[in-house]
C-alpha cells in the first residue's frame, strides 16, 4: 500500500493522475478488493489491479479521464468472460469493479501528509467526497457539503455506514443523494531500509519497490542519495551515518540492508540497527570482515544474541557478483525472511 503513495507524491505535484483502486471482484479476476494501479500521462504507471487484458481497458479508461483541472471520480465494471480468460490462461473468467479517481496537484499536500504518517508507522484513513452533476463526479470537501442543510441527512447515512465498516481493510465506496463517499485505510508496509546509496543499493532500492515494498534509502552524500538516482524511494540525506536511524521509524516489519562504503560505517549502522525491532538485518561483506567487525562489537558490549541476528555475507548465496545480481540475491533472502511470517 505504502508504494503506491510513494508513486502519488513523487507524480502528483507536477500533473494530473488517476488512482484505480479496485472495489469489488468475482469469478477468477487476477487481483481483489484494494489492489491500486496509477496512471500517469504519456504512458506512465506504477502498481496492478492483475495485468492482461482488464489492465489494459483500465489504461485505455484512464488515460482518456487524465484530463480536467478539477478531481472527478467514475465508477466502471469490467467483464473477463471465459474466452478472454483462456487467452491469458485462466480456467474461467470473472468481473472487476474499478473506481477512477482523477487526482490533481491541488491534492499535493494531502497525500504527502498521508505518505508521511505511514512511512512512520501510522495507519491513516484516506477519505474523499465528490458531488453528482449530471453524469459527473467532482471532488469536493466534507466543510463544502457540511455548509449545505440539504446534506446533512446523507452525511450522516454515510458517516453511520462507513463507521461500521471502518475495521475492514478494504476500500469503502457509498453513494448517498447525489454524494459519492469513499473512504481506506492506508497502512504501514514491509519497508526496506537502505543504509548507504551506493552501487548495489540503486538496483536493491528498484527490485524492493517493484516487490511491493515501501523503501527508505540513506546516506550522507547528497550527489548520491537523491531522488533521480532514487525515483522509487523516500530518499534522506543525515548528517552523519553514526547516527543514522535518528529520524527514522523503525518497526517490525523493516528490513534493513546496510551496503555502506567502508567497515566502519557499517559496523556503526550495524550496531545501531541491532537495537530496533527491525523483522531483518542484512550486512554487506565476506566473512573475515564479519568477523573481525563482530569481535570489535562485542568488545562494546554487544551480545552474542544481538550480533546473531544479522545476515552477513547478506543475501542469498546465488553467486551473483554484480550490483544487480547481489541486489537479487538481497532481496531473494529478504522476501524469504517475510514470507516465514
Amino acid at each position: 500500500m505504502h508504494s503506491i503513495l510513494i508513486d502519488i507524491v513523487n507524480k502528483l505535484a507536477t500533473h494530473n493522475c488517476i488512482l484505480a483502486t479496485v472495489i469489488s471482484s468475482t469469478g477468477s479476476t487476477p487481483r481483489s478488493s484494494g489492489a491500486h494501479m496509477l496512471v500517469c500521462p504519456q504512458g506512465e504507471f506504477f502498481g496492478t489491479i492483475g495485468g492482461g487484458l482488464i489492465e489494459a481497458e483500465v489504461q485505455e479508461t484512464a488515460a482518456a479521464f487524465l484530463e480536467g483541472d478539477a478531481g472527478a471520480a467514475s465508477l466502471h465494471s469490467y467483464e473477463l468472460d471465459n474466452t478472454k480468460a483462456g487467452a491469458i490462461g485462466m480456467s474461467c473468467g470473472g468481473s472487476l469493479t474499478v473506481l477512477l479517481e482523477r487526482l490533481t496537484p491541488a491534492q499535493y499536500t494531502d497525500f504527502l501528509e498521508i505518505e508521511q504518517a505511514v512511512r512512520n508507522g501510522q495507519a491513516v484513513r484516506r477519505e474523499a467526497y465528490y458531488m453528482q452533476a449530471e453524469d459527473d463526479w467532482t471532488y469536493t470537501s466534507l466543510e463544502a457539503l457540511q455548509e449545505l442543510p440539504a446534506h446533512a441527512a446523507a452525511l450522516q447515512k454515510i458517516h453511520n455506514a462507513s463507521h461500521a465498516q471502518q475495521s475492514e481493510e478494504k476500500p469503502v465506496l457509498l453513494d448517498e443523494n447525489s454524494i459519492r463517499y469513499v473512504a481506506e485505510t492506508f497502512h504501514p508496509s514491509a519497508t526496506v531500509i537502505i543504509a548507504g546509496a551506493g552501487h548495489v543499493a540503486k538496483p536493491t532500492a528498484e527490485i524492493a519497490h517493484i516487490a511491493g515494498f515501501s523503501v527508505i534509502v540513506l546516506d550522507d552524500r547528497n550527489d548520491f542519495a537523491n531522488a533521480t538516482r532514487f525515483p522509487h524511494a523516500h530518499v534522506k540525506v543525515v548528517d552523519s551515518l553514526d547516527d543514522i536511524l535518528s529520524d527514522i521509524t523503525v518497526h517490525s516489519d523493516c528490513y534493513v540492508v546496510i551496503v555502506t562504503r567502508g567497515h566502519a560505517h557499517d559496523k556503526s549502522v550495524l550496531k545501531q540497527a541491532l537495537t530496533t525491532p527491525a523483522k531483518y538485518i542484512g550486512m554487506i561483506g565476506s566473512k573475515s570482515k564479519r568477523d573481525g567487525l563482530y569481535e570489535k562489537l562485542r568488545e562494546e558490549g554487544v551480545t552474542n544474541e544481538a550480533i546473531a541476528r544479522c545476515h552477513c555475507p547478506i543475501g542469498l548465496p546465488l553467486g551473483g557478483r554484480t550490483p544487480e545480481e547481489i541486489a537479487v540475491s538481497i532481496m531473494a533472502e529478504i522476501i524469504q525472511e517475510k514470507s516465514r511470517g
